[in-house]
């Protein structure tokens, strides 16, 4: 049985070489996280210094912090739930009863300083690719003296005034302009209890007021820029003219709720109206079907058995995906320490080659319906009756004619007390069990105006 994502429920793929040769993690084709189970995730975690017991450690002291949500069930085991830990910054996720961990999108590359994860693809999509191909200093604008265009990880205060960094105001830098940065990553900043003063993540106390940073939230990270264009019928950001549209989709949501409203009150708002049984009608049908040779068509390799006059030609039957090059993109990562990694994420395109295949045009001979025999009557007595039918010759050759389907329709004409007229279709035990002249409640729209037969 496929593993899961605990993330988004998408079936992990298997792939090989992530932590080295010889070793195979899970990846997530949607979000990019892998799973990795005890046995290798063991190895990785003593080659990065952490023993079984570190672990355990750091899992009980996440435990014991406020969680913004309950932890996700294990996918691998079914058993017990994945519990958060935080490891060179970077949270972590460890099964408590099977031992499997879960690394989100980019965090591999995080903890190894860059050293592991560049080649961590969607493989459920085919044809993608994603490599990291340079790590950049993100930019900010000191709002004391208006510098501009200040190093992230570089300059952490402001150097023409001395001004502290606010880490919600950095942003990628416009293309050109990139500055380059070491890979070596330590994990996101935290952001000071105290002052909000972003320090590193191997940080103890703050740079700036020296209180404790135990428990500090890491910084906000700014979302993920793509090169790639916005595909067609993607809204743009919204504008004067953004809102402008956003109004529309707000009115249509109005509208479209009124409507479910009004059905709704349709649908249950009724009224109890007492009825009289005036009447009884009925209609019994049948049809009458003719052996008749019919022209049709299908794919050779389906034609009838029973087919004759048949012709043949090539035609289209599908169409497959050829291969034909990439589209590709870059994607910059906010890493949360003042930097930003550029990954470039590469996708197969594909044409469409037709298929051909041979189409057969044949005559064969099915029953048809070719007329509906009637008979109806008002009333219980004479009790209904089948119309006769008249076949104009029996047997299964052309020409030849038998009997087809049978319907039968009983209606009950209803007097309410309202001064209104209904009618209700109902089976033929109900119609012939109910007497005309028979009084009885029953449920009407009070906004449609109809009988709820059901209720009678």
């Amino acid at each position: 049985m496929a593993l899961l994502c605990p993330r988004d429920g998408a079936a992990l793929n298997p792939q090989a070489g992530v932590l080295g040769p010889d070793t195979q993690v899970h990846t997530c084709p949607k979000c990019a996280g892998l799973m990795v189970d005890w046995k290798q995730g063991q190895a990785f975690f003593q080659g990065l210094g952490l023993t079984v017991a570190d672990l355990q450690s750091l899992v009980r002291q996440s435990m014991g912090r406020p969680q913004k949500a309950a932890p996700p069930a294990c996918t691998s085991c079914g058993k017990g739930a994945m519990r958060p830990f935080t490891f060179k910054g970077v949270e972590l996720d460890l099964c408590e009863a099977c031992g499997t961990s879960w690394v989100d999108r980019g965090e591999l590359s995080r903890i190894t300083g860059g050293r592991l994860g560049a080649d961590v693809k969607a493989t459920g999509v085919a044809g993608e690719t994603g490599k990291v191909v340079g790590i950049y200093e993100m930019l900010w604008d000191c709002p004391h003296c208006d510098a501009k265009e200040l190093l992230g990880k570089t300059h952490r205060y402001c150097p023409n005034c001395g001004g502290p960094q606010d880490p919600s105001k950095r942003y990628f830098p416009p293309a050109g302009k990139e500055t380059a940065a070491s890979a070596q990553y330590d994990g996101a900043d935290k952001s000071c209890p105290a002052c909000q003063t972003p320090n590193g993540a191997k940080s103890h106390n703050c740079r700036h007021c020296g209180s404790p940073l135990d428990g500090a939230q890491e910084v906000g990270r700014v979302a993920d820029r793509s090169s790639a264009a916005p595909k067609a019928g993607t809204p743009q950001k919204p504008g004067a003219g953004g809102k402008k549209r956003r109004w529309w989709l707000y009115a249509l949501g109005g509208v479209a709720a009124l409507c479910c409203v009004f059905s709704a009150i349709a649908v249950f708002w009724t009224k109890d109206v007492d009825i009289t049984v005036a009447g009884h009608s009925w209609q019994r049908e049948v049809d009458v079907e003719l052996m008749q040779a019919v022209q049709d068509d299908a794919w050779c390799d389906s034609k009838p058995g029973d087919a004759y006059n048949v012709t043949s030609r090539r035609e289209q039957r599908s169409t497959r995906k050829i291969p034909d090059g990439q589209e590709c993109h870059t994607r910059d990562v906010d890493r949360g320490d003042g930097t930003f990694e550029r990954r470039e994420e590469c996708k197969t395109k594909y044409r469409e080659e037709p298929i051909y295949d041979n189409r057969c045009y044949f005559t064969v001979d099915r029953w048809k319906k070719q007329r509906t025999e009637v008979a109806k009557g008002q009333g219980t007595s004479p009790p209904p009756g089948w119309p006769p039918v008249r076949l104009a010759r029996t047997g299964s050759s052309l020409g030849c004619e038998r009997e087809g389907p049978r319907r039968e329709t009983y209606t009950l004409a209803l007097k309410g007390g309202d001064g209104k007229s209904y009618s209700c279709t109902v089976p033929f035990q109900k119609w012939q069990n109910v007497p005309d002249g028979t009084a009885k409640p029953i449920k009407v729209g009070v906004l449609t105006g109809l009988a709820e037969c059901d209720t009678l």
